[in-house]
């Protein structure tokens, strides 16, 4: 059974990492070439488990580079390769190099004996489940900055907020620790089950990166400024002081202020920051500025908290009996149901159904 899951696993890495290189919908291709470069390592991985085989071992330190790029791809949208990421597979060309001078006598250098804790016995090979969970928290914080990025230049996270990327980071933590159990502890139970989570991790992999949208749906221009947006946030106090003077401030202050109130372009359900500032006259960093200035908030915020002001005037309206509560969703200007809800609680304090009943009893 273990044998057949493991087979089925480098299968599954195999087809998966080919979708990945050649993603049909053409989206997020270098994060995605990353992505499938880990999985086919993955895949190589489980059949040198299968054939009880070392030949590929030294490839597993490419593992964790290559998620940890991956991620940085899909959160950074003009992010180009640099001579110090390089060093990430900096322990791979070690192990290669050492691999290539270690006497053959000896037998494979992934099991050479290093150190003895106890009755524990670490070997090269040991190293590996140690170094991935490094390089998980490192991927798992870069989303976590994304996430808290993403607020800053559009007001609906649900398809480029990476959430399954989370959980899949999450995912592989799991493995990880399977993975030091394999190496260090050998606990029976968990041997046991180790194939159906590896198994498992792959497919809701393959399930969540076929259906990925693109992170960042921008021009090349709005991106740029979009990467400078995110490169210098706006705590720092000296750009605070240096992107618009005080007349300029108040002349696009009252833009802004007709935007939102007569033209309630927040209606929109495809607005976003470049969309906003181009409607402003102003540039993407300084429309970001303008806003955190004039509100102490985020884009994010400061958009869904006029599409929730617009929900309840029409939830006290009774318009719901006409569009029901998705319909007021997007005539509030949310694209779904979810985002709806999500914002009205936590603006509003309760959900849109609550906040009838309550309106209904007062």
């Amino acid at each position: 059974m273990n044998a057949f899951l493991m087979c089925f696993s480098a299968g599954g890495c195999f087809l998966l990492s080919f979708l990945l290189f050649f993603h049909p919908l053409k989206q997020n291709p270098v994060a995605n070439g990353w992505l499938a470069l880990f999985v086919l390592i993955m895949g190589t991985a489980f059949l040198c488990v299968y054939f009880g085989s070392n030949v590929f071992s030294s490839l597993e330190f490419i593992l964790p580079s290559c998620l940890y790029l991956s991620t940085l791809y899909f959160v950074e949208p003009l992010r180009v390769f640099k001579k110090k990421d390089g060093l990430h597979f900096l322990p791979f060309l070690v192990c290669l190099v050492l691999q290539e001078m270690w006497p053959s006598e000896n037998g494979d250098l992934m099991t050479a004996r290093l150190f003895a804790v106890g009755n524990l016995v670490f070997f090269t090979r040991d190293l590996l489940p140690f170094q991935f969970l490094i390089y998980i928290v490192l991927s798992y914080r870069s989303l976590m900055v994304h996430q808290k990025n993403l607020k800053l230049i559009t007001a609906e996270l649900k398809e480029i907020d990476l959430n399954w990327l989370r959980y899949f980071l999450l995912i592989l933590s799991v493995i990880s620790v399977f993975w030091i159990n394999d190496a260090v502890f050998g606990f029976s139970f968990l041997l046991k089950i180790m194939p159906v989570i590896y198994t498992g991790s792959i497919f809701f992999l393959a399930y969540f990166s076929i259906r990925l949208s693109v992170v960042f749906a921008f021009n090349k221009a709005e991106l740029k400024e979009i990467s400078d947006l995110l490169e210098q946030p706006l705590t720092d106090e000296r750009q605070k002081t240096e992107r618009l003077n005080n007349k300029d401030f108040a002349s696009f202050s009252e833009k802004l202020h007709q935007l939102m109130t007569i033209d309630q372009v927040f209606l929109n359900n495809e607005l976003s920051l470049p969309g906003l500032a181009n409607q402003l006259g102003l540039s993407i960093h300084d429309t970001s500025y303008l806003i955190s200035r004039l509100t102490g908030s985020n884009f994010y915020t400061f958009i869904n908290q006029r599409r929730v002001e617009e929900a309840k005037k029409q939830l006290i309206a009774g318009r719901m009996e006409k569009l029901n509560m998705v319909g007021i969703a997007f005539a509030s200007g949310f694209n779904s149901k979810t985002a709806f809800n999500t914002a009205f609680k936590k603006y509003a304090g309760c959900s849109p159904t609550a906040y009838v009943k309550e309106q209904r009893n007062n």
